[in-house]
Parts: structure tokens; sequence; C-alpha cells
């Protein structure tokens, strides 16, 4: 019964085709009869009284009006079966879960009224918000970074001279619909030793499709129609970027592979061109955005990359949307080793001007002390929240709980986009950022 009422619910545009319906067969009733001739319907009628007297003896205006409405009921109800079992024959030949349509349907209207949302990153962190938010709002774009050097994407960018496709591959298996089957279809790596050797499967789709189209964005739009995407997956340039960056050493390593594996800590990043063109439409969403998100994922190879297009970071100044940015819950060795909440804000601060980020938000549950024991084996901490700090910066802090039941130490993709959903709500009701930590502590 209640998957039946969900269909009467406001925004699914059932009801005026329901009334469409029986305006219909009350018309096709009338018609009927003019053509059927009333003297036809009398006869039909004068036998049906006989057969009401034989039964029940009686006759009077009562026994009339419930054998009607008996006979009207018994109408209604034919119909309603009949045209069910209709529909759900064809919802059977088009749709495998034919008894969620309507919840389904549902969802997709509430998805279509969502905010615009605009995550900005690259590697897993993007790929696991992307996970959580599709089930929000389906106005979300994802602007990914096309840095990477390594492993398949590299080896594809250098000979087939394309954007980097991996971090791609990965927001649009995160934003899929069927996101299960794709994901453990689009990971495939080939083995052996030959050319197809390391490559996932995903990366050659895209890279096949680059060829195809003629550019990523055309690719990209392909993709999310075969994938049936929720939203929209852009990358920051189609330039074939690489990042450059000066060690504490002095050295100059070039790449982010090599970055990555560098034993001392970054001072600065840079992109090589100098200052590569972000893509039209990159922009615009950012510009038509209701909230701007960065990461989380590896602040210098997946956050950072993208703020150094010129074009995006002006469309995050230009933009009255607020900017927040999501800190990592646990320190990234090579990269962050130390790094509190504030070092990442001012490493960010330092490379992008102030003023840009208007939030910061981030973890205080602590994830399970097996968990723990396994990071700290491999260099990483939980990030410190000094909050004092914070506040010198000009951003406003705001602490939830982001770890879900499992207690890892990542982010719950799901717990994570509902506060940043709610986070939305609260910044477009105009409350006062020094009272919003606190209002939404409450509201938990």
């Amino acid at each position: 019964m209640r998957r039946l009422v969900r269909w009467l619910y406001p925004g699914l545009r059932i009801k005026r085709w329901m009334l469409l319906f029986s305006m219909g067969l009350v018309l096709l009733i009338f018609g009927g009869t003019l053509v059927l001739n009333y003297q036809l319907l009398s006869m039909v009628e004068e036998q049906f009284f006989r057969f009401i007297y034989q039964v029940t003896g009686q006759y009077n205006y009562a026994i009339l009006a419930l054998w009607g409405f008996l006979l009207a009921l018994s109408g209604a109800a034919c119909m309603l079966v009949s045209i069910r079992k209709l529909v759900k024959r064809f919802i059977s030949l088009l749709v495998p879960q034919e008894s969620k349509v309507s919840e389904q349907m549902l969802n997709r209207v509430i998805r279509a009224r969502g905010p615009k949302v605009t995550a900005i990153g690259g590697g897993h962190g993007l790929s696991m918000l992307l996970r959580g938010l599709k089930n929000k709002t389906s106005n979300l774009t994802a602007i990914v970074t096309v840095a990477d050097d390594g492993g398949s994407s590299g080896r594809l960018r250098e000979e087939m001279d394309i954007i980097a496709p991996g971090d791609l591959r990965n927001c649009l298996v995160a934003m899929a619909d069927k996101e299960s089957l794709l994901e453990e279809s689009f990971q495939y790596r080939f083995g052996g030793t030959g050319e197809l050797a390391g490559h996932s499967l995903g990366n050659l789709f895209l890279a096949a499709l680059i060829e195809e189209f003629g550019n990523a964005e055309n690719a990209l739009q392909a993709a999310s129609r075969i994938l049936n995407v929720r939203g929209q997956v852009i990358p920051a340039t189609t330039d074939k970027v690489r990042l450059s960056a000066v060690m504490e050493d002095g050295a100059t390593v070039v790449g982010e592979t090599e970055i990555a594996g560098y034993p001392a800590r970054i001072r600065r990043l840079s992109t090589l061109p100098a200052e590569p063109h972000a893509v039209p439409s990159a922009a615009e969403a950012i510009l038509q955005s209701d909230l701007i998100i960065l990461g989380p994922g590896s602040l210098y190879t997946s956050v950072l990359p993208n703020l150094l297009v010129p074009d995006l970071l002006r469309a995050i100044r230009e933009s009255d949307a607020p900017c927040l940015y999501v800190c990592n819950v646990m320190t990234q060795p090579g990269e962050t080793d130390g790094f509190t909440v504030s070092d990442h804000l001012k490493a960010l601060i330092e490379h992008i001007g102030p003023d840009v980020i208007d939030f910061v938000l981030v973890n205080d549950g602590r994830p399970s002390e097996a968990v723990l024991e396994r990071y700290k084996a491999a260099g990483a901490e939980p990030v410190a929240i000094d909050e004092a700090e914070v506040k010198k910066l000009g951003v406003t802090l705001i602490q939830a709980d982001l770890l879900g039941e499992a207690r890892g130490a990542v982010h719950d993709a799901s717990v994570l986009a509902e506060e940043l959903v709610r986070l939305n709500g609260l910044l477009h009701a105009h409350i006062a950022p020094e009272l919003l930590d606190e209002y939404l502590r409450r509201s938990r």
C-alpha cells in the first residue's frame, strides 16, 4: 500500500494524468451512451431492475443506489488492477527492479531539487565524496585534476597525447547509477606482460572516447550518458599539465609521481605550463554553484592542482557561493607529515591567497585503536584541530564526527554528504558564522 501511495507524492507529475484519464473515462461513457441510444440502455436497466426485485423481493431507491455503488466499485477495481498489471508488465521489461520504481522516481525528483554543488579535487577523496553526494543531489559537478603521470594514466597520456584519465574514471564510476557493477568492470586491470598489462578497462574506455570524439569534454559527456551519471564530470583543464614542486631541501621535482615519492616536504607547487587554461564549463559550474567544496584528498597532488588553474581560482573568487575545504582525517606521509588543520589551510592560502576559503570542515571523531595502529605504522596520524590558529586565518571552523559506524580513518561518504547538505542549508539561511558550529552541534 505504501508503494501505491508514493505515486501520489507531490512532484512526480502523476496526479494530473490520473485526472485526465478520469475525464477521458467520463467522456467515453457519455459518448458510448449517445451511440448506444437511450432506449437500448433503458431495456438493460429494466432487466436489471427485475433481477434486483427477484433477488431481494423489494425495490426502492436505497437498494438501487447500493447496487449501483457496488457495480461502480467493481468497475473501478477492475480498471485499477488491469492498469496496474499493464504498467508492471511494461516496467518489468524496461526496469529490472520494478517494485522500487515509485521510490526511484521520488528519489530522482528529490535529487533534482537538491543544491548545486561543485566538488573540486581528485584521487580517492573526491570519488568518496561524490558517492555520498550523488544520493543527495543530481545538480552535482566534479572538477577533477588531470596532472596524474603514473601508472596506466601516465602511459596513456604519453602514448596517446591525452589528459590523464584515471581520476576522471574514478569520478564517473562514483557518480554512476549502477556503481557496484561498473566499479568491478572499470577498475579491472589487465595482467600479463603485453601492451595492455597494467591498464585499467575504464582508462582504455575513456581514452577511446577521447580519440573518437576529438576532445575530453565531449568524451566525458558521452561517457556520462552511457553510464547514466548523476551530474557531470569535468576536467580542470585540457592542457597536458604536469606538476612541479620546490622541496624544502631546495630541489625541484617534476611530475606527480616523483613529487609524491620524494623524501622532503613540499615548499611550493606550480604547474607546467604555468597558467593552464580552464575548461569553460568548469568555471561556469563554479559561478552557478550553491556550495563549492575543496577536497578531501591529497593536499598538494589532488586539491591544489585545480586551484593553480587561474580561471578556476578566479571563478571561485567571483562566485557568491561559500567555499568550504574538507580537511583530511589523517596526515599523509610525504606530503603533510605533522600537519594540523591550520597547516593545511596555510599551505592553501600561500598558493591561492587569502579570502578564498570561507569554511573548513574537520572530523572530530576518533578512529578505532586498531585502525590508528595501522596508520601509525605507515607514518600517519590524526590531523590535530588547532582552533585558535584556524581563527587567525579568517576561516570558520566546523567540527563533526564524520567517520560513521565503521570508525575507519577516512570519511564515511554518507555521513559526510549528510553534513554538507545540512551545512549548505544553514549557510543559505544566513546564520552567523561564529554561531554556525554551535548550531550544527545542537541540531545533530
